[in-house]
């Protein structure tokens, strides 16, 4: 019990929910949970190209401090089986900018390698 009588373990005047919830939204956006998952974490930032105004903010390239940003959109699923024998496709669609073409490249080949079946579509694109 904390010392205004709530339950909860108080350390440096956090209680422990919000603690935990900031601990998992921070490594969301981490990208913690792909490095997990075996796949490498890329340098590259979220951002969106003519997102619709109801859609979650996101960086553009006008937000980016750097000298040139590329596009990376990667379009591509995988088959996985569950544990009763169906087949599902984990398909992904990320859009992600980069500071080069090569770092945008290098992205887009992690992904074609774990992501290929079926083929999606994929591409680098100088937005300044």
């Amino acid at each position: 019990m904390t010392r205004d009588g709530k339950i909860g373990v108080a350390v440096r005047g956090w209680p422990l929910a919000p603690r935990l919830l900031f601990i998992a939204a921070f490594l969301s956006f981490c990208g913690a949970g792909r490095a997990a998952a075996g796949e490498s974490a890329s340098v590259g930032v979220a951002c969106q190209v003519g997102a619709p105004f109801w859609a979650p903010p996101a960086a553009t390239a006008e937000d980016l401090p750097w000298a040139s940003v590329w596009l990376g959109h990667f379009s591509g699923g995988r088959h996985f089986e569950d544990g009763n024998g169906q087949t599902f496709i984990d398909w992904r669609d990320d859009e992600v900018c980069f500071p080069s073409r090569q770092e945008c490249q290098a992205w887009i080949a992690s992904l074609r390698r774990a992501y290929h079946r079926p083929e999606g579509y994929w591409t680098c694109l100088l937005l300044r």
